[in-house]
């Protein structure tokens, strides 16, 4: 059974907000290609310098799948905002 006060914590939490939640994995999926992104770009410049290795091509297959992946995440969020605007009009 539920407590008055339980029930009142309940009434006040709001429902969970599915786009909001998307958003910020959106985001945090967009800052770990930008981190693998300059990440990828130093190591070139690096390698082009006699300073290091070259890229792998695992690596460039991964950073590829990621991008896609980001890219694939913003059409997602794009079309569903065209949505939300369709149905308020």
């Amino acid at each position: 059974m539920t407590s008055p006060e339980q029930a009142s914590a309940e009434r006040r939490v709001p429902p969970p907000d599915d786009a909001a939640h998307l958003d910020g994995l959106l985001m945090h999926e967009l800052s770990a290609v930008n981190y693998h992104l300059g990440q990828y770009v130093l190591r070139y410049y690096d390698a082009d310098a006699g300073r290091g290795d070259p890229v792998s091509v695992a690596d460039e297959q991964a950073l590829i799948d990621s991008m896609t992946a980001a890219a694939e995440a913003i059409r997602a969020r794009v079309e569903r905002r065209k949505r939300q605007e369709d149905e308020r009009r």
